[in-house]
């Protein structure tokens, strides 16, 4: 994946050819990262768009989720929650 800065979005040809070409860039700004951009078929923009989406959510449960197993929960507040459980049975 290529990285192309903010001034060089103005070089609207040579942008358009260098991402049709690779598919995919990074744009910088002061040398950070702070976009992803995809090349698209026109008909099918609001498709990819969706998945985008998709993939960004997908992305979140599983850093949350890895976050949540770095955090052990404490064995009282386990043995509270079953307690509370089988008490409504």
């Amino acid at each position: 994946m290529s990285y192309i800065a903010v001034k060089d979005l103005k070089k609207t040809r040579l942008f358009r050819e260098r991402l049709d070409r690779e598919g995919e860039m990074v744009l910088t700004k002061d040398g950070q990262p702070f976009a992803l951009l995809i090349s698209v078929d026109p008909d099918s923009a609001e498709e990819s768009l969706i998945e985008v989406r998709r993939s960004l959510f997908s992305s979140a449960v599983m850093r949350a989720r890895r976050k949540a197993a770095l955090i052990p929960p404490a064995e009282q507040e386990i043995a509270a929650e079953i307690e509370a459980v089988r008490s409504t049975q």
